[in-house]
């Protein structure tokens, strides 16, 4: 199998290695879009995050990280992301602020 085979699932193969708490042969593109999101962005190679905006859209892919990103992801990868999508507004609740500015970059 090469890199881009694809699961029963749609996710591609070399993704289980991100979801190792998911059976991964059951996880599901649309009930877990989130987890998908978050663990591409974060670990994925270039050839899954390529596979993830091209399954789910830059649009979709722009609003998670509108909504969850500032929680979800490290700091250097939300940066990151915010600046590839041009994101300058984004949800960043009070309590996920203080927990971020312990954090080491």
């Amino acid at each position: 199998m090469n890199k881009l085979t694809t699961a029963s699932t749609g996710l591609p193969t070399d993704t289980a290695w991100l979801f190792p708490e998911y059976n991964f042969e059951e996880m599901d593109l649309e009930r877990h879009r989130g987890v998908i999101i978050e663990r591409v962005l974060e670990r994925g190679t270039w050839e899954q995050t390529r596979w993830l905006f091209a399954t789910y859209g830059e649009a979709e892919v722009a609003s998670w990280v509108q909504r969850h990103g500032f929680r979800l992801l490290s700091k250097r990868s939300f940066a990151l992301w915010r600046l590839a999508l041009d994101i300058s507004n984004y949800h960043a609740p009070d309590w996920a602020v203080a927990a971020k500015e312990m954090e080491p970059w």
